[in-house]
């Protein structure tokens, strides 16, 4: 019996065998003018918005679309972030004339493109970003990727994204149409398939109040991505870099994310490898009132591809060229002691380690600890000793727990407390951990919700909800929260005498 063949998931009507299964070797030339007039379309693009006649614009436009990302992600001298902003700003915002740059653009040089051009603007002006999945990599072309909002299934024309992608990734990204052939904007970042529903649900809520405000009757999704997409992409960027993962696991525990715990020899030079080296991205720096160094955050990225089109080019005078994907391996905590590495699969974490050999390999040793079976409900067994002559061992019942703990040491002699005061305060931690089993996702969240509980049963005054929020880039609200259960499961009171180094005063 014959074997059915199926259907290009380009969405084609073809067999795969006789559409995108087939290895072009050559081009019809008529598609090689498309390319052309794209690449020059690009250029010229980019020079025009970088005009002086637009320059309040852009500076407008910029301050919008930093405004909505992480303090610490708006950093107007990040190649990768400006790169978006500029395609944002050509794309979406719309000048004090009502129109877009591409649109301005499209009106005042009708006369001088040439007709593969005319049809380029009038595709590219219609154009919005989307939410993507990457269904299949062809090798030595690009990859099938399925407009998650729009339901199309579109091949792209990447070689360098096609060997570095991996298929299930979703994407944010706007395609461009070039002839027969479909090109990304700008650069972007592969987030994991695990942001897909999230993502999704985030964007369907966010539609049906965006319509509802402007009290109109929801329609399709252009006028809403267009409307809204320096916002969305804030979204992606704080997922994709800043390492806010979703809270809901797989059954099996496959999608909970593992860590480790290395020791750092030289923190600081630690940190400036993430200011220098291309493979990290440095998210924020946190600082006590006294410029005292008390924790960084940075990202670890995979290889930069970037597409062999550009190569052939030649830099352009401004971003919109590239076409790089970059995609995010796992993160880091970094304080004076210790470093805390995040990935969501054994497969990333043993990458990021490998990153981190080849870069900081003389900077760090690693937390000796004991680790389970496949199959068991922790990742791994950590250890982490609360300082001073005295120092207890503890066995965590997850990775996640010790690296708080860590945190929390590090918080505290930051500020001030003695040795005693931090055994306290890990003790604190450990016997709630024992008795909760709490769900982590920022470590950030917790080492700020202990000090402030600690220093609540210390009775001293100095130390505010506020001041630690601004300290660890989290909520005050979270805090307080997190510091009502804590309450609430341990029974603490004032002076505790389980954990506080302090009698009550007669």
């Amino acid at each position: 019996m014959p074997r059915t063949k199926k259907a290009c998931p380009c969405g084609s009507g073809l067999t795969y065998e006789k559409c995108c299964g087939v290895s072009k070797v050559f081009y019809s030339l008529d598609q090689v003018r498309w390319r052309r007039a794209g690449q020059s379309l690009r250029r010229n693009l980019g020079m025009f918005a970088d005009q002086p006649v637009f320059s309040w614009d852009a500076a407008r436009a910029q301050d919008i679309y930093l405004g909505f990302l992480d303090q610490h992600l708006a950093e107007s001298d990040d190649d990768f972030t400006m790169e978006r902003c500029f395609e944002w700003f050509i794309f979406d915002y719309k000048l004090t004339s009502g129109r877009t740059v591409i649109e301005t653009f499209r009106e005042e040089h009708s006369e001088s493109v040439n007709e593969y051009e005319t049809v380029l603007l009038k595709e590219w002006a219609r154009s919005s970003i989307s939410l993507y999945e990457v269904t299949q990599a062809l090798a030595g072309e690009g990859l099938i990727i399925k407009d998650l909002l729009g339901r199309k299934v579109i091949k792209v024309r990447d070689v360098s994204a096609a060997t570095d992608i991996e298929v299930g990734s979703v994407l944010l990204m706007r395609v461009l149409k070039v002839g027969e052939e479909f090109e990304f904007s700008t650069s972007g970042l592969a987030l994991p398939g695990r942001y897909k529903e999230p993502l999704l649900e985030r964007l369907r809520r966010d539609r049906r109040e965006y319509f509802k405000k402007n009290k109109k009757a929801a329609r399709g999704w252009v006028a809403y991505l267009r409307e809204r997409a320096h916002i969305i992409n804030a979204w992606v960027m704080d997922l994709g870099i800043s390492g806010s993962y979703p809270e809901k696991d797989s059954p099996t525990g496959e999608g909970k994310e593992r860590r480790v715990i290395l020791a750092v020899a030289n923190w600081q030079e630690v940190l400036k490898r993430f200011n220098d080296q291309g493979a990290f991205i440095l998210i924020r720096e946190l600082k006590d009132s006294s410029g005292f160094f008390r924790q960084a955050t940075a990202a670890i990225l995979g290889e930069p591809h970037t597409s062999n089109d550009e190569k052939k080019v030649g830099a352009a005078p401004v971003g919109i060229m590239k076409t790089t994907l970059y995609p995010v391996l796992g993160h880091i905590i970094l304080t004076q002691r210790f470093m805390i590495v995040t990935a969501y699969t054994p497969a990333l974490l043993s990458e990021c380690r490998g990153l981190l050999e080849k870069h900081l390999q003389e900077m760090l040793i690693e937390v000796p600890g004991k680790r389970q079976g496949r199959g068991g409900s922790a990742d791994g067994l950590a250890t982490a000793r609360s300082g001073g002559s005295k120092g207890e061992n503890y066995s965590w019942l997850e990775p996640d727990y010790a690296a708080v703990a860590c945190c929390v040491q590090d918080g505290l002699q930051a500020l001030g407390y003695s040795s005693r005061q931090q055994r306290g305060a890990v003790k604190l931690w450990f016997d709630f951990c024992s008795k909760v089993r709490p769900s982590i996702r920022k470590t950030a969240v917790w080492a700020a919700t202990v000090i402030y509980a600690f220093s609540r049963l210390e009775m001293e005054n100095g130390l505010n909800q506020q001041e630690l929020a601004g300290r660890y880039g989290v909520a005050s609200s979270t805090i307080s929260s997190r510091f009502r259960l804590l309450c609430q499961s341990l029974k603490l009171v004032a002076y505790d005498g389980r954990y506080s180094t302090k009698k009550p005063k007669n």
